[in-house]
């Protein structure tokens, strides 16, 4: 009756390091990926002058069609709230560079990056504005168009 289990034990330890791995590549994928394409939509309207309205609406991620239905669950963020981050630099609701003390103020900040952005610049831009509070979201195509006619 001589076993050999030295074996089991490393199989074992690979296996549920594995299955541990999977659950947190399936928890940061549905995190950063939950009802953008809804949120990114709703977001804001154009306005005449061609940026996009004076509010940004935010929508929780998940059923898009829970989110049409229930108005109570948007946040509508106002102008003085919303940072956005392009081109390595911290822009105002006008697109105009905004100061330190400005943002500072802010009870509810919001960081809007561009949806191409990588998780590694957000991350960094948000270390460099080290607010309390502060939510990420991502800019919609008229605020991305707006600010590439800035660039012009």
């Amino acid at each position: 009756m001589t076993g050999n289990d030295g074996g089991n034990a490393m199989t074992e330890i690979a296996l549920a390091l594995a299955m541990a791995f999977f659950a947190i590549m399936i928890l940061t994928m549905v995190s950063m990926g939950g009802g953008q394409s809804g949120t990114a939509a709703q977001m804001a309207r154009k306005t005449n002058s061609g940026m996009p309205a004076a509010g940004l609406r935010m929508l929780p991620s998940g059923d898009k069609e829970a989110a049409k239905t229930d108005a109570g669950a948007t946040r509508v963020i106002k102008p003085r709230q919303l940072i956005i981050f392009s081109g390595g630099r911290f822009l105002d609701d006008k697109l105009q560079l905004l100061d330190r003390a400005a943002m500072t103020a802010m009870t509810r900040p919001v960081l809007a990056v561009s949806p191409e952005l990588s998780m590694a610049r957000v991350m960094a831009a948000k270390k460099r504005l080290a607010l309390p509070g502060l939510t990420v979201t991502t800019l919609n195509q008229h605020w991305l168009e707006a600010i590439r006619e800035r660039e012009k």
